[in-house]
C-alpha cells in the first residue's frame, strides 16, 4: 500500500508538528511505501492532496484540525481514493464524529486495520466539505477566533469569540430556500451541516448523519442579546432545538441568499459571499478506519468515482 500522509504542523497550537516522529514511527511497522509531507502555507494541504492522487498514492492521511481535513477533501475528491483522520487540531469535530481515538498511535492502527466507510461529499459555491458550514454569527465568529484567539484550542476558543463579536455583530436579512420550501427572515446563524457538532463539540445540528445524502439546518432568526445568551449553553448539547426562534431543517438542496455580504466558515476556514449555493453527493467519499452506525436512509450505492469539479 502506498500511503501519503499530509501534516499541519501548526495545527492543535503545534501539537500536530509534535506527533510527526510518532506517526512515522507507527506507519513504518507496516508493510508498504509511506511518505510524510508537512504543510507550509494556506491551502497546501490541497496541493499536496492533488499531487498524491496524481502520483497514485492508494490512501492519503489527513494530520491536522478539521481545516486541515477540509483542505485534503479539496484536493482529492472525486478521486474514489481514501482518507484517513488523525484529529491532532483544535476543534477535531469530524474526527470525533467518526469515532477516531484521541491518541495518535491508536488512531493510526484503527486507519491501517480499519474498513472504508462512504460518507456524503458537500459542496457550498466551489468548495467542497463532509463536516459543517455556519454562516452568519458563526461565520463572524469563526473571523475573530482566527484574529484574536489562534492559541486557544476547543470550544474555549469557540466561546471567547462569541462573547467578542457578540455586542457588535449585526443580523442579516436572509432568503433560505430548502428543496421546494422558501424562509425569509433575519438570521442571527443557519449553520448547514453534514455532521452533527463544531466549534470543538457544539451540537448544532444534532440528528445529522454523514451517510444519509441530506443535509442537517439548523437556523436561529432575529435573536436578541439575551436570548443568544440563553441558547449559547442549550447548543453545546442540543437542547436549543427546542426554542421558538430556533428552525430545525433537512433537505438536499439548500440556497442561502443575503442582502449584504456575510461571513461563513466552511470548517473553520472563514470566506464572505452574498450568495451560498449548496448541493450533495451522498455517499460518495471513502474514509477509512471510521466507526459509524450506517444510515438507514436509503440512499444510491457509492459509485467507484464520482464525477466532481474542480475548485
Amino acid at each position: 500500500m502506498k500511503v501519503k500522509v499530509i501534516l499541519n504542523p501548526t495545527a492543535g497550537r503545534g501539537r500536530a508538528g509534535k506527533e510527526r516522529q510518532v506517526i512515522a514511527e507507527a506507519l513504518a511497522r507496516y508493510d508498504g511505501e509511506f511518505s510524510l509531507e508537512e504543510t507550509r502555507t494556506h491551502n497546501h494541504a490541497t496541493e499536496i492532496a492533488r499531487q498524491a492522487v496524481a502520483a497514485g498514492y492508494d490512501l492519503i492521511i489527513a494530520a491536522g484540525g478539521d481545516g486541515t481535513v477540509n483542505q485534503v477533501v479539496n484536493g482529492m475528491a472525486g478521486s474514489g481514493i481514501p482518507l484517513g483522520i488523525l484529529g491532532c487540531g483544535t476543534g477535531n469535530d469530524f474526527a470525533s464524529m467518526i469515532g477516531m481515538p484521541k491518541d495518535t498511535l491508536s488512531s493510526i492502527k484503527q486507519i491501517m486495520e480499519g474498513e472504508v466507510k462512504w460518507v456524503d461529499l458537500c459542496r457550498v459555491n466551489r468548495k467542497y466539505f463532509i463536516s459543517s458550514v455556519g454562516a452568519g454569527f458563526d461565520g463572524a465568529v469563526a473571523h475573530t477566533v482566527n484574529q484574536s484567539f489562534r492559541w486557544i484550542r476547543g470550544m474555549a476558543a469557540y466561546l471567547l469569540g462569541v462573547f467578542k463579536t457578540l455586542f457588535s455583530y449585526k443580523q442579516h436579512p436572509v432568503r433560505l430556500q430548502v428543496d421546494e420550501e422558501t424562509y425569509e427572515f433575519k438570521a442571527l446563524l443557519v449553520a448547514v451541516n453534514n455532521s452533527t457538532t463544531y466549534g470543538g463539540g457544539i451540537k448544532i445540528n444534532p440528528e445529522a448523519k454523514i451517510d444519509d445524502g441530506l443535509f442537517n439546518i439548523c437556523a436561529a432568526k432575529n435573536m436578541n442579546i439575551f436570548e443568544i445568551l440563553c441558547c449559547l449553553p442549550l447548543a453545546v448539547t442540543g437542547a436549543h432545538q427546542r426554542l421558538k426562534k430556533v428552525m430545525m431543517l433537512q433537505g438536499k438542496e439548500v440556497t442561502l441568499e443575503s442582502r449584504t455580504p456575510l461571513y461563513y466558515q466552511l470548517d473553520g476556514e472563514v470566506i464572505q459571499d452574498r450568495i451560498l449555493k449548496f448541493s450533495i453527493y451522498p455517499r460518495s467519499f471513502p474514509i477509512k478506519g471510521a466507526v459509524i452506525e450506517p444510515s438507514t436512509v436509503c440512499v444510491p450505492s457509492p459509485p467507484e468515482k464520482v464525477r466532481v469539479d474542480a475548485v
